[in-house]
């Protein structure tokens, strides 16, 4: 129970820092509404999910001793961001308003929404890096797998929890941004952040 209680304690200070998932949870719920970021957060949970199990099943430590394989889906994930970020960095140029039912507005559907952030997660390699760091100072030796199942769920469970309540809050702000300049600048702000992100991402040093 201590070493759960260990792990809630970091588990729940990894999910409030921001990163990708919570930029793409936050411009799906802008553009889309609570509920389409409730969907993208479900998404980037389900990632969160599998990254974990993928840890437990050793998939992330032979991933961490290929250097091919590793920087390859670095690169994936990187320009995955970066085409999200220019995506946001050209609604900006343009002067789109965040609340207008733009390609990922109206017609963004809670199968898309899940989609983007699954992929945002998944592409994030620094969450399976995460994870293989995380699950042996947790688990105890001989313990079995039950507690990194318990890890692995929680994890999923915190993310989401976090994810949908930026989500919640940036919904709520949909009204306040329906200006021209407000819009230009949001829009601007996560596009670079995104874009920095992905640079980040794609550097040679890991």
């Amino acid at each position: 129970m201590s070493n759960y209680l260990a792990f809630l304690a970091t588990a729940t200070g990894a999910v409030l820092m921001p990163g990708p998932d919570m930029l793409v949870v936050v411009r799906t719920a802008l553009t889309g509404g609570a509920r389409a970021g409730a969907w993208a957060a479900a998404g980037s949970a389900a990632g969160n999910l599998l990254w974990g199990a993928a840890t437990v099943l050793g998939a992330t430590a032979l991933l961490t001793m290929s250097a091919t394989a590793f920087g390859t889906l670095k690169l994936a994930g990187a320009a995955y961001l970066c085409w999200l970020g220019l995506q946001a960095l050209l609604a900006a140029r343009r002067g789109d308003l965040v609340t207008e039912a733009e390609e990922c507005g109206a017609t963004l559907g809670a199968a898309k929404a899940f989609r983007r952030g699954l992929a945002s997660d998944l592409a994030n390699v620094k969450v399976g890096l995460f994870w293989t760091a995380l699950v042996p100072q947790f688990m105890p030796a001989g313990g079995g797998l039950v507690m990194p199942a318990a890890m692995v769920v929680t994890m999923a469970a915190l993310a989401f929890a976090g994810l949908a309540g930026f989500a919640l809050a940036a919904g709520r702000l949909r009204a306040a941004l329906a200006r021209p300049r407000v819009s230009r600048a949001v829009n601007g702000t996560v596009g670079a952040l995104l874009v920095a992100l992905a640079a980040k991402l794609a550097s040679p040093a890991r």
